[in-house]
């Protein structure tokens, strides 16, 4: 189905934060605290959108955009895949959440949408993904407070890249350096299909909002600069701590949200269509 499916977000308080970022620190506003919130009901869509969905998009339109088709390939010793470039739409990748688009890009297929439906469809802000990954008790992650994967808790938080980083990865099936990352998402070199982990299911019945891909919001990083945005969500290459619903992050801070783009970031959607669908 090219339309999103959404779900219900109703209107009241939620608990916002605390705010937590581990990256892009001098480019990041202090911190707000944990705090009660109000907004206005809304719609989420129940995943980010796929591969499927944007080609769609490219193939009604004519639209390109910047970033390159990625598909999943076997790596060293069968076990080890990993993410690979590919030069046309892979067929086998239409139900995985779409990445390597702009934040440009994103707000061109919102528009295409918008005119589909004859609806507003638009980016989230960070406070409406929040609340729409968290619901209103301020859990730490979808489904509570658990750590998506409590065996790999003895793992690094964040992981240095570097000749050991890799070596010990061949040397070793389940190294002890950190590989675990994004908890469910452990070892696979990519995203999974959408709605692949069970348990990654916010109160609301909106899927993967931790840990497959990062999302991105119509939020300024820094409310003084209007160039980077913030986006949400961890991804597969992230720790299990950069996918709570409170993490927030700038995928960067020296290339403009309007034209970076990564294998791990995508977005999904939200309306105010007060149930005119």
């Amino acid at each position: 189905m090219v339309e999103p499916d959404f779900v219900r977000v109703p209107a009241g308080n939620f608990i916002y934060g605390p705010e937590i970022t581990y990256e892009r620190l001098e480019k990041a506003p202090p911190p707000r605290p944990r705090q009660t919130m109000w907004l206005d009901e809304f719609w989420v869509a129940r995943a980010p959108v796929t591969y499927s969905q944007w080609k769609a998009f490219e193939d009604d339109t004519g639209y390109r955009r910047p970033g390159n088709w990625w598909a999943i390939r076997r790596g060293l010793r069968g076990w080890l895949r990993r993410f690979a470039i590919c030069a046309e739409y892979p067929p086998e990748m239409a139900n995985y959440p779409m990445v390597d688009v702009t934040l440009a890009d994103a707000q061109a297929w919102c528009a295409w949408m918008s005119a589909r439906l004859g609806v507003t469809v638009s980016l989230p802000t960070e406070f409406q993904w929040e609340k729409a990954a968290r619901g209103v008790d301020g859990r730490s992650y979808p489904w509570g407070e658990e750590l998506p994967r409590p065996d790999q808790s003895r793992l690094q938080p964040t992981h240095r890249l570097g000749p050991d980083y890799f070596w010990h990865n061949l040397r070793h099936p389940r190294p002890r350096r950190e590989l675990a990352r994004s908890g469910w998402y452990w070892r696979t070199g990519a995203p999974w299909p959408v709605g692949s982990a069970p348990r990654n299911v916010s109160p609301y019945g909106a899927l993967d909002m931790a840990g497959n891909i990062w999302e991105w919001t119509t939020s300024r990083y820094h409310p003084d600069e209007p160039r980077f945005h913030v986006v949400k969500g961890g991804s597969w290459g992230y720790s299990p701590a950069h996918t709570a619903a409170n993490c927030r992050s700038a995928c960067s801070i020296t290339i403009p949200s309007g034209e970076y783009h990564a294998q791990g970031t995508g977005f999904r959607v939200i309306t105010m269509m007060n149930g005119e669908l």
